[in-house]
């Protein structure tokens, strides 16, 4: 939509929807020429990020908003796939700790950077650090709001 009364039409949430729509699009572009859903990319995501590449499960599900039972699904998926593994948590047995193989390292390391180099071919009207801002500002806004 190139019209700018159209847009506001439709109001901020409808703007957001779209965009949302575009973006997960293009995700799941890059992700399944990778083999991987977008879903089980976040989770390599999340534990790529945490510290020593390990992460609780529970840890994981709340990054994400994802159910433990779905969480328990999709590390089984991944276990099989050989991209991450599960372990005792050494400092508490009871616990689970999942991992990333070296071959889930590659795979999440590779996505990200193909999802990187996409980013950098968009052509922005307006500076990418001042987009940046205003959905950081959009995103702080409605988890405040949520959690009110």
């Amino acid at each position: 939509m190139s019209d700018v009364s159209e847009w506001r039409a439709d109001g901020l949430l409808g703007g957001i929807v779209r965009l949302n729509l575009a973006v997960t699009q293009v995700l799941e572009g890059i992700t399944g020429a990778n083999g991987i859903t977008l879903a089980d990319y976040l989770v390599l995501g999340v534990v790529r990020g945490a510290p020593g590449q390990r992460s609780a499960p529970t840890a994981i599900c709340e990054i994400l908003g994802r159910t433990t039972g779905g969480m328990s699904l999709t590390l089984d998926r991944l276990t099989a796939a050989g991209w991450v593994r599960r372990s005792p948590d050494p400092d508490d047995r009871r616990r689970v700790v999942v991992e990333l193989t070296p071959a889930g390292t590659e795979l999440a390391t590779r996505v990200n950077a193909q999802l990187h180099d996409w980013e950098a071919s968009l052509e922005l009207a307006s500076n990418p650090t001042d987009v940046l801002a205003v959905i950081d500002e959009l995103t702080d806004t409605v988890h405040h709001r949520v959690r009110s």
